[in-house]
């Protein structure tokens, strides 16, 4: 997609989405979908961190499911661009959160198009280990005089390519040791 550094983008309460809720394609251009594994932050970070900082400061973990979309015709862009257009952030979905799994570096994901496999992938993928992510998040959070509050949810980064959404698709998305989230996309 054009990006070879990390970036980040603000999530807002208005892009979530229920689990097992619905979305409507007229609220987006292009949209994709990625799986994700999402941590629910519990004690406020501020500045750099480690990685067993990063463990501690994780309150839940869940599966997740991002829904991105460009503004940019198939979904090129430059690094510029895509920062400014909040690094392609738009939705997201959350499954039920589970006490914290120490073990997050090699879990198994498939995510589902109407029952049917459309990416299988690990947790490995992002970044090696998950808790890296958030580690790289509290990094560039801070470089803005920001911190990472109780309660924030981040999403750690795909673990596989996006797949593009279409209307009538069933959504799913299976993490091993951690369960499932899903959505529909209205027609």
């Amino acid at each position: 997609m054009g990006v070879s550094d990390l970036i980040w983008g603000r999530l807002t309460d208005g892009m979530r989405v229920d689990d097992g809720g619905t979305i409507h394609m007229a609220r987006y251009v292009h949209p994709r979908c990625e799986p994700e594994i999402a941590f629910l932050i519990g004690k406020e970070i501020a500045g750099p961190i480690t990685m067993l900082e990063a463990q501690d400061a994780v309150a839940a973990i869940a599966p997740a499911i991002e829904i991105i979309d460009s503004r940019y015709e198939g979904f090129k862009f430059t690094w510029t661009d895509v920062v400014a257009d909040n690094a392609s952030s738009s939705g997201f979905v959350v499954g039920a959160w589970q006490d914290k799994v120490v073990d997050i570096a090699n879990l198994g994901m498939v995510m589902r198009f109407d029952g049917a496999p459309v990416q299988i992938g690990s947790s490995a993928a992002i970044l090696g280990q998950p808790f890296r992510a958030l580690v790289d998040a509290a990094r560039l959070v801070a470089l803005e005089g920001e911190r990472l509050m109780p309660g924030d949810i981040v999403l750690a980064g795909a673990a596989t390519p996006a797949e593009a959404l279409r209307p009538g698709l069933h959504v799913s998305l299976d993490v091993q040791n951690l369960g499932s989230v899903e959505f529909q996309v209205a027609r």
